[in-house]
């Protein structure tokens, strides 16, 4: 016979069939299996509707001794009331149709107890392949049945317990897929299908896609608390069907089995959609004031506030470098004259056109502010000789003085422009803009369309 037989509630059910499967074609009775497993083994015979061999030790577990059993009516009085006519019927169709089959049923003790049995069943047929005999071995499973039944107790506490969120909510194992889920989830899935309908990967749920996520704007939180086995939180952009924003906060715990290992995630999921668009409105909101409080309207240059702030922080790195740098205080020539022939709106056409004029003379790194109306700062960093400050200016006249096309109007303005250096000409905002001012007047006073470097001689 078998070795370890007293192991056989051990065995799986496929193992058990296998096994009776064996005996039976050895034997074609149970009567060679061992009567001291914890199971009762039978033998019945289709034709005669009888039980021709039980085990001895049914008396052991259930309380029947093996004339109680009797025939097919006798073993259904054994089953608990409500498991009788399911279990019978599906015995029968199961035989009918020939196949091998096991069942999970209550079975009634004679003294009125209750167990759970698992009962496996192996068809023995003629040469015709007609049942004949049926063999099987009835296991006590009431201990992990019990604890089955307490599992699935607690299961559907917990799912109603997380259905009870607002909040979609996902139990996801260490391979991805989702062994859980709550209503919340759930409704965002209907008429939706995966690779594996029983199984689908988180991935696929939030995110439409076949891969885990991955990269900056996709944290897995999977992977952080399964490398960390400690909560976190992460945000990702789970975008809709149709393409749309939909930004949730991910905030993941981590689950254990008994050696605290981690097996996987509870992973809440937070709408902050509003709150995320509502944030990026106030952050452009400020930006727009920011730029309204330290850009000129009109041409986009940096204004007064903006500029003084500039040109101080441009002393500090100077100084601090030991660099040098030049400040240009330019005006344009006969502006006047074309608000007052063509208007203002032509007025802030010129200078719009002049300001890409100053623009495309700068290096990338020089700093050009509009100060107030036809007035233009620029500050020329890290210099190294007054004869390049000096090609500049006369790059950026010759540049201005050029004929200007507007609305079908020819127009030719040129610039008058003050210059001085740090730390030459002055060492703070004020003596620099006002030595460059000054500076600035003198080149108008001669005639306009020039430079004039500063001069103490000529600095009042």
């Amino acid at each position: 016979m078998y070795k370890n037989t007293q192991n056989l509630h051990t065995l799986s059910k496929d193992e058990l069939i296998t096994l009776i499967h064996e005996n039976a074609t050895k034997s074609k009775s149970v009567r060679n299996l061992l009567d001291n497993i914890h199971g009762v083994a039978w033998e019945f015979d289709l034709h005669a509707d009888k039980f021709t061999c039980i085990s001895a030790n049914s008396d052991d577990m259930l309380g029947y001794p093996a004339q109680d059993w009797q025939d097919f009516e006798s073993w259904k009085q054994m089953l608990h009331p409500e498991d009788r006519e399911y279990n019978a019927n599906y015995c029968t169709n199961c035989t009918l149709d020939g196949k091998d089959h096991f069942m999970e049923y209550r079975m009634l003790k004679k003294d009125g107890s209750v167990i759970w049995v698992l009962d496996i069943v192996t068809l023995g047929k003629n040469e015709v392949g007609k049942p004949e005999k049926l063999y099987g071995f009835i296991i006590d499973i009431t201990k992990k049945k019990e604890a089955s039944l307490q599992l699935q107790k607690e299961r559907a506490f917990f799912q109603t317990v997380i259905d009870s969120m607002p909040n979609p909510m996902m139990v996801i194992n260490n391979d991805y897929s989702v062994s859980m889920m709550n209503a919340a989830r759930k409704k965002d899935l209907i008429g939706r299908t995966f690779m594996d309908n029983n199984n689908p990967k988180c991935y696929e749920i939030s995110h439409y896609r076949n891969t885990p996520c991955d990269g900056a704007e996709h944290t897995c939180p999977l992977e952080k608390v399964l490398q960390s086995k400690k909560a976190v939180d992460v945000l990702h952009n789970h975008k809709k069907a149709d393409g749309t924003n939909h930004f949730v906060k991910l905030s993941a715990s981590p689950l254990f089995d008994e050696n605290n290992n981690c097996t996987g995630i509870i992973e809440t999921a937070t709408d902050i959609t509003e709150h995320v668009e509502l944030s990026q409105a106030l952050q452009e909101s400020n930006a727009q004031l920011d730029k309204k409080a330290h850009f000129d309207y009109l041409t986009g240059l940096p204004n007064r506030a903006l500029f003084m702030d500039r040109l101080a922080q441009t002393i500090k790195d100077a100084k601090r470098n030991q660099e040098k740098f030049a400040l240009f205080f330019m005006d344009l020539d006969h502006f006047k004259q074309v608000n007052d022939t063509y208007g203002h709106a032509m007025g802030d056409k010129v200078l719009q056109a002049m300001t890409q004029r100053f623009s495309e003379s700068c290096r990338e790194n020089d700093i050009l502010a509009r100060l107030s109306g036809d007035e233009f700062t620029l500050i020329v960093k890290n210099i190294h000789s007054k004869e390049s400050i000096q090609t500049l200016a006369e790059k950026i006249r010759k540049k201005i003085q050029q004929p200007l096309e507007i609305d079908e109007h020819s127009l030719q303005l040129s610039t008058s422009i003050g210059i001085s250096l740090y730390p030459e000409d002055g060492t703070d905002t004020e003596s620099l803009l006002i030595g460059s001012d000054n500076m600035m007047y003198k080149s108008k006073v001669a005639g306009k369309n020039r430079f004039t470097f500063f001069n103490p001689n000529l600095n009042s």
